[in-house]
């Protein structure tokens, strides 16, 4: 589906009404950068506290990289999604790391993963929380939906992010008109240190010469990515899902 297709079309986005302490959550490095960096400029640049937390290791992307071994991956991984943080605006200080295995998330326990998050965000509450929407197609973002989305407070904003929806998402994937509203947010005045926040992920660019079937973001995705717009949905029910209800 193309972002000029959109069932419901979308309302403009005015990052001066996002309260902070504001999250980015990121079940894996490079999916802000895609997916949120302009809003973090944003947000950076009116003085907002933004922090962010990676959820999984990334280290799966280049399984057979005799280079890159999986240990040295992640802590690669690991560096370039602080580096392209530090070009958005948000220190070192303000980031944090699960390390749980990218590519199995599923196979943790949501219960156990919603009281990591819980125990991250309790330092800083978050007023406004930023995560991959909830049917974005890709296994470890759907993985981390449920437990992150009820770890944050009941009074939180939740806008859930678009990374993979535009490029790999059917019909059903997308937000219904019931289900949630649609926000834009324009990427021209962030464009360059949205790039350089993309750029950070050199792992993910090619970077990674000698695993021939490892992972390389196409040029198409980032392309758009720079182009916006950003989209972000807001779910008219802000509930706390069945399964973490149960859970906590």
């Amino acid at each position: 589906m193309r972002l000029d297709a959109l069932p419901h079309g979308s309302v403009s986005l005015d990052p001066r009404t996002l309260p902070g302490p504001v999250w980015i959550v990121s079940p894996h490095p490079d999916d802000e950068a895609l997916g949120c960096a302009a809003l973090i400029v944003a947000l950076t640049d009116l003085g907002r506290e933004v922090h962010a937390l990676l959820v999984t290791d990334g280290g799966f992307s280049h399984p057979n990289s005799p280079s890159f071994p999986r240990a040295r991956l992640a802590q690669t991984r690991l560096s370039e999604w602080r580096a392209g943080l530090a070009a958005l605006g948000v220190p070192e200080t303000r980031t944090h790391a699960l390390g749980l295995p990218d590519g199995a998330l599923d196979r943790v326990d949501p219960a156990d993963l919603g009281r990591e998050v819980n125990r991250i965000f309790a330092a800083a509450p978050p007023a406004t929380l930023l995560l991959p929407w909830r049917r974005d197609p890709h296994p470890d973002h759907r993985a981390a939906w449920g437990p992150v989305w009820g770890a944050a407070p009941p009074t939180a904003r939740r806008l859930e992010y678009a990374v993979w929806l535009p490029e790999r998402g059917d019909a059903d994937a997308w937000p219904t008109p019931q289900e949630a509203r649609v926000w834009s947010l324009a990427v021209a005045a962030a464009r360059s240190r949205k790039a350089q926040a993309i750029a950070a992920h050199a792992t993910q660019l090619g970077g990674i010469s000698d695993d021939p079937h490892g992972f390389t973001l196409a040029s198409e995705m980032v392309e758009r990515a720079l182009t916006g717009p950003e989209l972000y949905f807001e779910a008219f029910v802000q509930a706390v899902p069945a399964a973490q209800e149960a859970s906590a």
